[in-house]
């Protein structure tokens, strides 16, 4: 979807060979405002889900995948 394109791109940036914890995604200034900005136009209250949303989403594109460290890319 278009919408999540801008945030996508910006975890992409930020996931790489090095497992990356959620909570460190999360805490980079670009990635929750971005998820703010989604969640006032969905009318959510809880933006970290938005970001749980998209990695869920990239992970069964094939883009990452989960370890039990953190996200890497596929």
């Amino acid at each position: 979807m278009k919408k999540y394109t801008e945030l996508d791109r910006k975890i992409m940036e930020k996931i790489g060979v090095t497992p990356i914890p959620f909570h460190l995604l999360f805490s980079h200034d670009d990635i929750p405002i971005e998820c703010k900005k989604i969640a006032m136009k969905e009318g959510k209250s809880e933006p970290f889900r938005i970001l749980d949303r998209r990695l869920q989403a990239l992970r069964k594109a094939g883009e990452i995948r989960s370890t039990s460290k953190g996200w890497v890319r596929a």
